[in-house]
């Protein structure tokens, strides 16, 4: 904010310190007045005890029959050695007196295997799961769509060549194109092992060749200069002779003819000195270079012929020059390797530079690869319908897997109860009626000890196999009698080793009617009013694996926020603070389980709705343990 230049700094700190006591004054007013209100708010609380249950199980019922002469009868078993006997025919033995001792390393033996066992079923299941998950993502087979094919295209004709190919590269070869300067040198088309002549380099560098400039033929002296005619010998005039100075006596006779000079043979033109080319390079040691001569010699060694004069001869230079090596030796086909010498700038390494493809060569493409055609058969190679019936199969499979690791956990838990009952006590107050051999027994199929009770009554009936490992020897039934309407307890004292042969006494609705079921005997106490053979209702609480003293609280009275769900326990202060719990699994449909240790059975905790349901508001209907003189809370004096 840009204040003018004269505004009192004074006055701003006044109204920015106003703002902020307003503010402050709003905050102090607010929590004063929730304060306030929660300080005058009364909530009725009630204690956790009347409020809550527990559980220790879930019940099941079956049916059986009062008698009072129960037998208890050992029948041999071929998985299990009887390592000792305690007892002989005869002896009185008393609920509890043990009777023989089976072998635990065989049994101990058994339950490793029946673990092993367990394990392969339950990973059989898991592979099977995964193999399902993996078929129900599985997208099934499509049949591919053929696209139609596409008629081939018709290639560009390419025109017939109109440069000369060059193996060897004079001063005469003509280029197809170019004016041989740096931006439009002259173009060349040549093969991969063309050649450059000496005569070209020398053109392309501007360097005159000294044996291209004319000889002078020498005039012999004192005759006239003859026309000297290379296939004919000339013959020389005749020439007056000089006549000498006359002597005293004169020569009267006359003189003889002079004799004509011999003829003059043209001598060869004296080979001038060679000129030294001006800043001619040094082109030694390059292989392609060919020393060229303008002249050719008879094989025979006579005189030399004069070369036909060519139809085309490159300028003199310096210019530039490019060689191209094209497809099929066909200019107008692409390029495949090229390079390029600068009179003016050539150097030892241009002989490696390969320049690029011309901007100014149409390059036809003649490359006609046949894409091929992509299939898409959706990723499998199954149909929607077999994908169906495979995934239908597997869950069956599943199904029968399941049933097997809840059997291998049944005899898993059966092993385990055999090494635990290992020990065979007495479950009557009798005598040992008889014992025999177990071979004898076995061969007969009857049992080899039999001890008869004779004192109280028992209850026969039945369990069912899921059961087993949660009903115990030593715990307590309830029994009740249709006949005259009474409840009695009963403390199981066996369970039968074996299933029975048939479960028609067991009427359990719960449970799995293909199960097995085991019979188990309980003794009654207290059997006023029992006859033998009374029929007799039974209810079994079976042990829950969260059987503990865990408190589960009626629902209505937890509540849930943005930071999880919370009760309003009472606190020292007697008022009502919000406390947030963890909670666990829901029984009866009504409550729910507490799994923190903030709450016990002694707390108080308010009912959490409503208008004075609020944090720290004073608890009402706390039991007062009050002093009789002064009326101290005594529950305030023990915290």
């Amino acid at each position: 904010m840009n204040l003018p230049a004269n505004f009192p700094l004074k006055k701003v700190m006044i109204t920015v310190v106003s703002v902020v006591i307003v503010i402050a004054l709003i905050i102090t007013g607010v929590t004063v007045a929730v304060n306030g209100k929660a300080a005058n708010a009364t909530v009725d609380v009630e204690q956790v005890s009347n409020i809550s249950t527990q559980y220790w199980g879930d019940q099941s019922s079956t049916y059986g029959n009062a008698t009072s002469d129960f037998v208890q009868e050992l029948y041999p078993d071929k998985e299990k050695a009887i390592s000792k006997i305690f007892v002989k025919e005869g002896d009185t033995v008393k609920i509890g007196d043990t009777l023989l001792q089976y072998d635990t390393t065989k049994l101990q033996l058994k339950v490793e295997s029946k673990e092993l066992e367990e394990k392969k079923k339950k990973y059989e299941l898991e592979q099977a799961e995964k193999e399902l998950t993996k078929l129900q993502n599985t997208p099934p087979y499509v049949e591919p769509v053929i696209p139609e094919p596409e008629p081939e295209p018709t290639p560009t004709p390419v025109p017939e060549s109109q440069a000369e190919l060059y193996t060897e590269i004079t001063e005469h070869s003509k280029p197809f194109k170019g004016a041989g300067t740096e931006k439009d040198p002259y173009v060349f088309l040549c093969t991969e092992d063309a050649v450059l002549t000496k005569g070209f380099l020398l053109k392309l560098l501007g360097v005159t060749d000294p044996r291209a400039t004319p000889t002078p033929t020498p005039t012999p002296t004192p005759s006239a200069e003859p026309t000297a005619q290379p296939s004919e010998v000339p013959t020389a005039a005749p020439q007056p002779t000089v006549t000498p100075e006359p002597t005293a006596k004169p020569t009267t006779a006359p003189t003889e003819a002079p004799t004509p000079a011999p003829p003059i043979e043209p001598t060869e033109a004296p080979t001038p000195a060679p000129i030294e080319p001006t800043e001619a390079p040094t082109v030694s040691g390059m292989a392609w270079f060919k020393q060229m001569t303008f002249t050719k010699t008879n094989e025979t060694g006579g005189e030399s012929v004069p070369t036909p004069e060519p139809d085309f001869t490159l300028p003199d230079g310096p210019f530039v020059a490019r060689f191209e090596v094209h497809e099929q030796d066909n200019e107008n086909l692409p390029l495949v390797k090229g390079w390029q010498m600068d009179g003016d700038k050539i150097s030892a390494g241009f002989f490696n530079e390969v320049i690029s493809e011309p901007d100014d060569i149409q390059m036809p493409d003649l490359s006609y690869a046949d894409p091929g055609i992509s299939y898409d058969t959706g990723g499998s190679m199954y149909t929607a319908e077999e994908l169906q019936q495979m995934i239908a199969d597997k869950k069956q499979q599943i199904q029968d897997l399941k049933l097997n690791v809840k059997q291998a956990a049944h005899d898993l838990e059966k092993a385990k109860l055999d090494l635990e009952n290992a020990t065979i006590k007495s479950t009557v107050n009798g005598v040992v009626k008889s014992l025999t051999d177990l071979d004898t027994a076995m061969s007969t199929s009857s049992p080899f000890l039999v001890v008869s009770g004779g004192d109280g009554f028992y209850i026969t009936a039945s369990l069912n196999e899921s059961l087993l490992g949660k009903v115990h020897v030593g715990d307590t039934v309830m029994a009740s009698s249709w006949e005259n309407g009474q409840m009695y307890e009963a403390e199981i004292v066996q369970i039968s080793d074996f299933p029975n042969d048939n479960s028609n006494f067991y009427y359990d609705g719960s449970s799995n009617p293909n199960s097995s079921t085991y019979q188990f005997t309980a003794r009654i106490a207290d059997a006023d009013g029992l006859k033998n053979g009374m029929g007799l209702d039974i209810t079994l609480k079976a042990a829950s694996d969260n059987a503990s003293n865990a408190i589960y609280l009626f629902k209505a009275y937890i509540r849930s926020d943005d930071g999880g769900k919370y009760i309003l326990k009472v606190g020292d202060d007697n008022r009502v603070h919000k406390t947030y719990i963890k909670t666990g699994k829901t029984i009866y449909n009504q409550y729910l389980e507490i799994k923190s240790d903030t709450l016990t059975e002694e707390d108080y905790v308010a009912f959490p709705y409503g208008t004075s349901a609020i944090d720290g508001a004073k608890a009402n209907g706390m039991e007062e343990n009050t002093d009789e003189n002064d009326g101290i809370d005594a529950r305030r004096l023990d915290a």
